[in-house]
């Protein structure tokens, strides 16, 4: 694949005039850049001096340029040119895309290094004039230029290439700029996309694609977790390039003393970024964990990315949000009366199943899901309610552990859904109103006589009754058989 900064070397010159041999001394040219893009900043280096060219018979005449001296008498430099006793320059190594990238990279990275200005800068008046292009887009032009073989490049990164002006040459600034995606990970389906649920302390899984553009120089990746997310690990970075998946070792990962409120950066390596093309792409996966600090429903838990590239450019930012969620249990009699004294757990399932930890926050009162490495308590009702959170999406089920005193116990699970919302009570006084809180009543049973109550007292009496009652009957009876005899 071509890389976007595709260069003309000298050797294959663009020939702007067909003509005869010139002599170059006191003749000016010229660099136009078509398809230039706003806010960008285009520079060009002068490299080589063009002494003499004969376009037909493509015959040119170059020496170093003197600011550039020291890098073509090192040998890195020498591997692409070579230069005779009389200083004249000639081109030795391939004439790929690759190899000419290469060079170009490597000139410019050594023009940083030593302090070598741009001879014209887009980014000082009067050095670009901005014309009509190619296609009705807007080219930039550099008039007014000693001839020679020139490096021209630009902030974003992307390389345009190396030309030679004899007198005039244009070149397509094919500088696009990188973009990204970032996405989270819904664990219920295993889909990726700008939003997801979860349990505070679970796994989150995010991962950032980064659309790469050829030239790509000092990628950077940048992302800032919300407080109720805590940063784990990156887990793996993929190349895909041309079909073919491959795995990336060549980044480093930052978390301490970072600009701009940084969570995370991941730079990626010089020579590793040299090596990519238009169209390639990027895949970095990383992980966090819900933490007890999770905002409940609501705005949710962002985190938000973005790509540092070239030189201090930025893409847009990109962000999803994981969302967690509560509930009131509410502890009622058969009259919506908040009663206290009750204890619960929570299951997966009607029965059996597993529980469903739960510890009790700092302020007392709210509990919160518990971590795998926490011990779970029950819920104990407090003012006929209480508060749990930090819950995903799904289906549960209540189970009363303790009844309040007085109160027959529940003798089945209760069930409840959570999606996508809180399950939130009103309350009037202490009556419980409306809501979809977790409602549970309690009913209780009827009094039964007891021994030594007044029950057994009345049973006692009326049988005295009936005894003394017989006993005057039987005396009665008896006296009238007396009398009748």
């Amino acid at each position: 694949m071509k890389k976007l900064f595709v260069t003309i070397l000298a050797i294959v010159m663009i020939l702007a005039m067909a003509a005869p041999a010139f002599a170059a001394e006191n003749e000016l040219g010229s660099i136009t850049i078509n398809n230039v893009v706003d806010e960008t900043v285009y520079e060009i280096y002068k490299l080589l001096d063009l002494e003499s060219y004969n376009v037909a018979t493509g015959a040119y005449s170059y020496k170093v340029n003197a600011e550039w001296d020291d890098l073509f008498a090192t040998p890195e430099a020498l591997a692409y040119v070579s230069i005779d006793n009389a200083g004249y320059v000639t081109w030795i190594a391939g004439d790929d895309d690759a190899t000419i990238a290469a060079f170009a990279k490597s000139a410019l990275a050594y023009a940083k290094a030593n302090g070598i200005a741009p001879v014209k800068s887009s980014s000082v008046d009067g050095d670009m004039t901005i014309i009509a292009g190619e296609g009705g887009k807007n080219a930039g032009k550099f008039a007014d230029l000693e001839l020679g073989w020139y490096l021209v490049d630009s902030n974003v990164g992307a390389l345009c290439g190396l030309t030679t002006t004899n007198p005039d040459a244009s070149i397509n600034a094919k500088n696009g700029t990188p973009t990204i995606d970032k996405q989270v990970q819904e664990d219920s389906t295993q889909q990726w996309g700008d939003q997801n649920n979860a349990d505070i302390g679970q796994t989150v899984y995010f991962r950032v694609t980064i659309n790469v553009h050829a030239g790509a120089e000092n990628y950077v990746l940048h992302d800032i977790f919300s407080e109720g997310l805590t940063f784990d690990q990156v887990t793996k970075v993929e190349l895909i390039s041309n079909g073919v998946t491959s795995d990336v070792t060549a980044y480093d990962v930052a978390t301490e003393d970072l600009d701009d409120d940084c969570t995370l950066e991941i730079s990626f390596t010089k020579d590793f970024c040299d090596t990519l093309e238009t169209n390639d792409k990027l895949i970095i996966y990383y992980q966090a964990m819900l933490n007890r600090n999770a905002v409940i429903a609501g705005a949710g838990n962002p985190n938000e990315a973005w790509l540092e590239y070239g030189e201090e450019h930025y893409t847009t930012h990109d962000t999803t949000t994981t969302y967690t969620f509560g509930f009131d249990i509410v502890k009622t009699d058969s009259q919506n009366t908040l009663i206290d004294g009750a204890e619960f757990k929570i299951y997966d399932a009607a029965a059996g199943g597993n529980e469903v930890k739960v510890v009790l926050m700092d302020d007392g009162v709210t509990y919160r899901r518990a971590r795998a490495d926490e011990e779970g308590v029950d819920i104990i009702v407090k003012d006929g309610k209480v508060r749990v959170v930090g819950f995903d999406n799904g289906t549960y089920y209540l189970e009363e552990t303790v009844a309040p005193q007085g109160y027959n116990k529940l003798v089945a699970r209760q069930r409840f859904i959570i999606s996508d919302a809180n399950l939130d009570s009103v309350f009037n006084g202490e009556i419980f109103s409306t809501g979809s809180g977790v409602h549970v009543v309690n009913k209780t049973g009827s009094m039964l006589p007891e021994t030594g109550g007044i029950g057994t007292t009345i049973f006692v009496a009326l049988g005295a009754i009936a005894v003394l009652g017989a006993g005057v009957l039987l005396f009665a009876k008896k006296r009238m058989s007396q009398i009748a005899e």
